[in-house]
């Protein structure tokens, strides 16, 4: 007999009894979406496996207090910043002067010269990029974020979006420069 699976509000429950079971059911189900996340980030396998794994050992310090209304958006947002920190240990002083983040395409579409990840923790920054991709078609928004939150391959940001690569770059290319007339009449100095 297969096993029952078991809900997010399920699990967040076992977290907070602090039952270690929640975690090996929190692998279970997300494990690979967390490793696709890390890997679109990092370069390196071992990276990528540590990052997911120090996201799950942050996950059980986090809950409780901390309870989740969506378990996987909060759980990809772990790895996804544990991901940029290795990021930026990795490249800090030439380590690894190869890896480049899409976010880098971002830069000077930001206020104050400021890397995109200090950027988007500025209140108001975050609140206007999302009406700005709330005003974007779903197709869009969705190319959007597989490129700049995801760090999906072009490619395969292309692909989910029924677009070919070049369609797609050429589309982010007019949505930055959109995004960055936006800030400025928002009253953000880029």
């Amino acid at each position: 007999m297969a096993e029952e699976e078991l809900t997010d509000a399920e699990i967040v429950n076992m977290l907070f009894q602090r039952q270690e079971a929640a975690l090996q059911e929190v692998k279970r189900k997300y494990e690979r979406l967390c490793r696709r996340v890390a890997g679109n980030v990092l370069a390196l396998p071992e990276d990528v496996g540590e990052c997911v794994n120090d996201a799950y050992f942050t996950l059980w310090q986090l809950i409780p207090p901390q309870r989740p209304d969506k378990l996987p958006a909060f759980l990809l947002r772990l790895v996804r910043n544990l991901a940029l920190k290795k990021y930026a240990y990795n490249t800090a002083q030439k380590r690894r002067p190869d890896l480049r983040l899409p976010l880098d395409e971002l830069a000077e579409m930001l206020p104050g010269g400021l890397q995109p990840e200090e950027a988007l923790g500025r209140e108001g920054l975050a609140e206007a990029l999302n009406t700005f991709l709330r005003g974007q078609s779903q197709q869009n928004r969705q190319l959007f974020l597989r490129r700049y939150w995801y760090f999906e391959p072009l490619s395969a940001a292309a692909e989910q979006a029924g677009l070919s690569a070049g369609a797609a770059a050429a589309r982010l290319c007019r949505m930055r420069s959109s995004l960055r007339d936006y800030l400025q009449k928002e009253g953000f100095e880029i």
